[in-house]
């Protein structure tokens, strides 16, 4: 008896005790402060043309890669209840959700819908939001993309099996026309021999870091008009990003491509505008380029390394870093332009235009590539720093030929020698407003009629499609009184 009542006692005592231990370990959770969540994308892309189909839905997976189990204090998307996107976390609805669990090596599904109004024309070409993820006081995010208009989408098709990098590929000749805007994502490779034929009005955004690039015998053909350019630029199309530097990353001329050309466009708001990487064909320039406009660039406008390029009639304006950038050599004319750089966010401190006849290679030898030929004719080279121009050549080896023919230059440099004829220095061209890239003359400006008139006879007319009167102002825009009221 009294056995018995032993074990009565014991299992009134122990039983509690077991199921008080078993719910602790029901409850334990990882609360390490440095755990982290893995996903399956770092960013969720609908690629839905919205204008037809008002809604699409897909989903994320959230990976417990841990021997515990954890508990995510909270999910949330940043724009709350004004967000275009909504979430279900395993199994819990709404845009804040709190207490998700995952098992030990486990994972769970979010899925995530995005519903637009198809007939709201107002709403941006890109549509941004995040997941936010908090777990043990740790932040982490997913990106969420979709496109609010109609498009083209430009996206990854292939990855390299052996770096992992995605890339969208151009196997076929190409033309991309005005009648939907053209979205690219990612990087954009025209493969070789391939053309690619921008039409007048067409319209290309590139998302942030997304860049266009040609390979061996790839060309690019911009065919824009004055009333209707073609314009590239980034995918945010909002006031505050109107002229936001850095927003995407190049158009990138690679060794070998050929035959670029480029009238009337308006490129903006990237890192490097156009990146020329050596000469195409001797006979040939790799890029030609008319009656266009590059601005707002975090870093370079023109970023030349010894190649062939002729331009004439284009702007060049507000860079980071250089509005033209001739590294290693090569073979430059640049007729009737303007150089233009009061670049405001941040601090610049290296000239607009700089020359260079040189690089070292890997074993760290110096190595010659001779500027064979840079010529500036009826151009503006001026900004905000006292010196705009720096030479960069390698001393008494190689060719360094350059010359500037009735230019307006700011710059420290002497100008008494015989590459420069008929330069004004440091005269401040007196554009009628560099603060919104307004490089019109005004007409106190000293570049009135201050041209060389055998270059101002072989371009008639200025960039906004004025005629040119003999001997023609220096710069890309001929002087015309101003009207207010355009």
């Amino acid at each position: 008896m009294k056995t018995v009542l032993r074990l009565f006692y014991l299992t009134i005592i122990c039983v509690p005790f077991l199921m008080i231990s078993q719910s602790c370990r029901d409850t334990d959770f990882d609360t390490d402060p440095s755990i982290s969540l893995t996903f399956s994308v770092d960013s969720l892309l609908f690629d839905t043309v919205f204008t037809t189909v008002g809604s699409s839905t897909k989903n994320l997976k959230v990976y417990n890669n841990h021997d515990n189990r954890v508990k995510i204090s909270r999910i949330w998307v940043d724009e709350g209840s004004d967000s275009f996107f909504r979430i279900n976390a395993d199994g819990n609805s709404g845009n804040y959700i709190e207490n998700v669990e995952i098992g030990a090596n486990d994972s769970i599904y979010i899925f995530v819908e995005v519903t637009v109004d198809p007939v709201n024309q107002n709403l941006p070409l890109i549509i941004t939001d995040k997941i936010n993820f908090e777990i043990n006081t740790n932040h982490q995010s997913v990106d969420l993309v979709a496109w609010g208009q109609d498009a083209n989408f430009i996206r990854p098709n292939y990855t390299d099996p052996d770096s992992g990098i995605s890339y969208h590929l151009i196997e076929e000749d190409q033309v991309w026309d005005a009648s939907l805007p053209y979205v690219l994502y990612g990087f954009v490779i025209v493969d070789q021999d391939r053309t690619l034929t921008i039409s007048e009005g067409a319209r290309v955004h590139l998302h942030n870091n997304s860049s266009l690039i040609f390979l061996n015998g790839a060309s690019f053909k911009v065919n824009g008009s004055l009333e209707n350019p073609v314009k590239i630029q980034g995918d945010r199309l909002e006031p505050f990003y109107s002229d936001l530097p850095g927003q995407w990353g190049r158009i990138w001329m690679t060794a070998a491509s050929k035959g670029h050309e480029i009238n009337h466009a308006i490129i903006k708001n990237g890192t490097v505008g156009l990146h020329v990487d050596s000469i195409g064909s001797f006979t040939h320039p790799t890029l030609n380029i008319k009656n266009t406009v590059i601005k707002n660039m975090s870093s370079t406008g023109l970023l030349l390394q010894g190649s062939h390029v002729v331009a004439e009639n284009t702007i060049v304006a507000n860079c980071g870093e250089h509005s033209v950038y001739i590294n290693i050599g090569g073979n430059y004319e640049f007729n009737h332009c303007t150089f233009a750089n009061y670049y405001s966010i941040g601090i610049r401190q290296t000239p607009m235009l700089y020359l260079n006849n040189y690089y070292f290679d890997v074993d760290g030898n110096v190595q010659i590539r001779d500027l064979e030929r840079a010529v500036f004719g009826n151009s503006i080279i001026y900004g905000s720093l006292n010196d705009e121009i720096l030479f960069d050549f390698f001393p008494d080896v190689g060719e360094a030929n350059y010359k500037f023919d009735h230019c307006l230059i700011r710059t420290t440099l002497d100008i008494s020698t015989p590459e420069f004829i008929n330069v004004i220095k440091n005269q401040a061209p007196q554009f009628n407003d560099f603060s919104i890239n307004d490089y019109r003359l005004t007409d106190d400006s000293p570049a009135i009629n201050a041209g060389n008139p055998d270059i101002s006879s072989l371009i008639p007319f200025d960039i906004l499609g004025n005629e040119r009167v003999p001997p023609g102002d220096i710069g890309a825009i001929e002087y015309h009184e101003i009207d207010d009221n355009n």
